[in-house]
């Protein structure tokens, strides 16, 4: 199988396009040969004999296409066995031939999973662009309207069918006859929130985090979107998996409490599991790895450049005292508990050198007080001084 193969077979919307297709996705590829006309003869030689497979999965219901995504996955083990037995005395040529059928069959599970599209991942045909001079926490409802929910510390209630409590104190009417359409809720700097979703998970909302979530949990499972930092109290559903999406990471629970923060200007992605247990898959892992499966007291750490994932036995209360309005750290680098002080308090903080942010310190930060207090707090146990050079942006020095 040459690369040029490959690259076509691993990609799900291809084997969409083959199998399942839809004028979007007919529109896609006509564009893409429009764009790349030198690919063209091989991409037709390909199509024509992955259509020879007659696969096609228009009547499967999703669990009959995860079955026979299982069912797939033990042949594939099965056969890859016996192919890597028989390679020495079978020709490069046939081994290619087999190879091309099982790497179209791995790919069709990955298609076959994907290809029930997700509520949450539809959400990028219908993102609504948030007010430029929004200060406060803002509900985007699934019918386009932004509302401003005032407080900074606000709160956002689905648990009661029908309507929507902001703030325990106003009503309104939620919108349940449009399907597959998002709920977002906004947190900019300098803000916090909660929201009970309509299955009376809590969700607390850190600074600058956003949370994208149906008005109702109408599927088989409860999917949700996080872009920042957000502690989850899931209500226990055996029937309905709970899933937390993220921009590299699916942490799949059942019913529990756990920490998530996966902040796009951060590198790394941290779990931290309080209560219960979570399994967490990499959205671009390899076909045969493991979800890995966090203790209480774990924290699961992945770095997006080098897509390592490591795992620390860690007291979890330090990971979710933010929930309070508290911080508390035991020897972090300092440039991390920066980057939470600027989240919180909406404010710039630089190093007048690199290796200031090097340092590592301990300690607890109220928040409920004000910053410049938190400054003189953050100064005394980095032993640094932290200088204001303007309203909102401060910088450190030796």
């Amino acid at each position: 199988m040459t690369r040029f193969d490959q690259k076509f077979i691993e990609d799900p919307q291809f084997l969409k396009w083959i199998f399942h297709n839809n004028p979007t996705i007919n529109h896609y590829w006509e564009e893409y040969l429009s764009e790349h006309p030198e690919e063209k003869d091989q991409i037709a030689v390909l199509k024509h004999r992955l259509s020879e497979l007659s696969f096609s999965n228009d009547s499967l219901r999703l669990k009959e296409k995860e079955e026979l995504a299982r069912q797939v996955m033990s042949r594939i083990d099965r056969d890859l066995k016996q192919i890597k037995r028989r390679l020495i005395l079978t020709s490069f040529m046939k081994y290619a031939a087999v190879a091309i059928i099982f790497a179209a069959i791995g790919g069709l599970v990955v298609y076959l999973n994907t290809s029930r599209e997700s509520v949450c991942e539809q959400l990028a045909g219908q993102m609504i662009q948030i007010p430029a001079s929004t200060q406060g926490p803002v509900l985007i409802t699934s019918n386009g309207e932004n509302v401003n929910l005032k407080k900074s510390n606000s709160s956002v209630d689905y648990s009661r069918n029908g309507t929507v409590v902001l703030n325990s104190d106003s009503v309104i009417q939620a919108s349940t006859d449009v399907p597959n359409i998002m709920n977002q809720l906004v947190i900019p700097y300098g803000n916090l929130s909660k929201v009970i979703l309509s299955d009376n998970t809590v969700v607390w909302l850190n600074a600058g985090s956003r949370l994208i979530y149906p008005t109702l949990f109408n599927d088989k499972i409860r999917e949700v979107l996080l872009f920042g930092e957000a502690f989850f109290e899931v209500s226990r559903n055996p029937e309905k998996p709970f899933i937390v999406k993220t921009s590299d990471l699916e942490i799949k629970v059942l019913g529990t409490q756990f920490n998530v923060s996966a902040y796009a200007e951060d590198n790394v992605i941290q779990t931290v599991l309080k209560e219960g247990s979570v399994a967490i898959h990499r959205k671009k892992g390899g076909f045969y790895e493991r979800d890995l499966v966090l203790k209480p007291n774990q924290m699961a750490s992945f770095n997006k450049s080098s897509n390592v994932t490591k795992v620390y036995e860690v007291d979890a209360n330090y990971y979710t005292f933010w929930t309070h309005g508290l911080l508390s750290f035991d020897e972090i680098d300092f440039n991390r508990i920066v980057k939470k002080v600027e989240r919180f308090y909406n404010i710039s903080i630089r190093f007048s050198e690199p290796n200031l942010g090097d340092i590592r310190i301990s300690g607890k930060l109220d928040l409920k007080q004000r910053r410049e207090e938190v400054l003189v707090y953050l100064e005394k146990v980095s032993l640094t001084k932290i200088d204001k050079v303007s309203d909102n942006q401060y910088v450190v020095r030796k």
